[in-house]
């Protein structure tokens, strides 16, 4: 298994939040059908974690994966 790394994304509305974690799942399973993760990799990485920060008053998405499959989601989303 790669290294994994994690990105945070930051979101203000709750709706948002739903969104990103729909997006992020249909993205490891699309990679998993795809063979590009494993079936450890894709529980592993489909474990997101939350956070509220206080200073921003916002929620941060932890993702975490291997770096290119990062990259990859980043692009698909934010373009």
């Amino acid at each position: 298994m790669k290294s994994s790394k994690i990105i945070t994304i930051g979101i203000k509305e709750l709706a948002h939040q739903k969104v990103i974690l729909a997006a992020w799942y249909n993205f490891l399973k699309e990679n998993f059908d795809a063979k590009k993760v494993s079936a450890e990799e894709f529980t592993l990485f489909l474990q997101a974690h939350v956070m509220y920060d206080l200073d921003k008053d916002q929620i941060e998405l932890m993702l975490s994966g291997s770096e290119p499959l990062l990259e990859e989601f980043k692009k698909s989303i934010f373009g």
